[in-house]
């Protein structure tokens, strides 16, 4: 099995795990008390940047997994080794904790993390969280020849991008075509379309 196919196959088992975590439910372990997002979000912040790559990967898993949470929930963290932490979701809109800002943190594994699977990883939480600038800086990296990674990882990152944009934009489904890739010029075309008919959708209406 060659590099690539290794640290696939590690990233798919990684892939797997985070949603097993969101899906399972989690009986063993102590439950500790609601934790202060800053507090988590500083420690998160403290684990992505550390040179220990099994920290840093622990870390990148439970971001993941935060950022697919919607509503309250008991997570079985990673990077806080025999814990179980309570995260409320206190607006009950949207996902349960502001991640923003990791974002920074989350770029500079994807650009600088020690293999394809812990960028890989990144990658996941920051089409997650939907950060609109972070992603059309990806966007823009990956397809004009100025980024640093492998082929792989330009292609995962096209293909992660182009399934987010579409789910938010489906007209754009046209411009990608069977290679799933675009650009940003793409997306920002589709968001002048929809914002010009929302004005007029808007207009009409106030003129009945």
């Amino acid at each position: 099995m060659n590099q690539f196919h290794k640290l696939l196959s590690r990233f798919l088992f990684l892939f797997a795990l985070t949603a097993g975590l969101m899906a399972a439910p989690l009986i063993a372990g102590p439950l500790s008390p609601t934790l202060d997002p800053p507090g988590l979000i500083e420690h998160l912040r403290a684990e992505i940047g550390s040179k220990d790559a099994m920290r840093q990967q622990n870390a990148l898993i439970d971001v993941i997994v935060l950022s697919r949470c919607e509503a309250s929930c008991t997570v079985n963290f990673q990077s806080i080794p025999d814990k179980m932490l309570r995260v409320e979701n206190e607006s009950g809109v949207g996902p349960v904790m502001d991640l923003n800002a990791l974002v920074p943190d989350l770029m500079k594994a994807y650009r600088s993390g020690p293999a394809d699977g812990y960028r890989l990883l990144a990658l996941s939480a920051l089409v997650n969280i939907g950060n609109v600038r972070a992603l059309e800086q990806l966007a823009t990296e990956s397809s004009d020849g100025s980024s640093q990674q492998s082929k792989r990882v330009d292609q995962q990152t096209q293909r992660s991008l182009a399934a987010f944009y579409l789910e938010k934009y489906p007209e754009l489904n046209g411009r990608m075509g069977r290679a799933m890739t675009f650009s940003v010029e793409d997306v920002r075309r589709a968001e002048s379309v929809r914002v010009k008919l929302a004005k007029k959708e808007a207009k009409a209406t106030a003129g009945n």
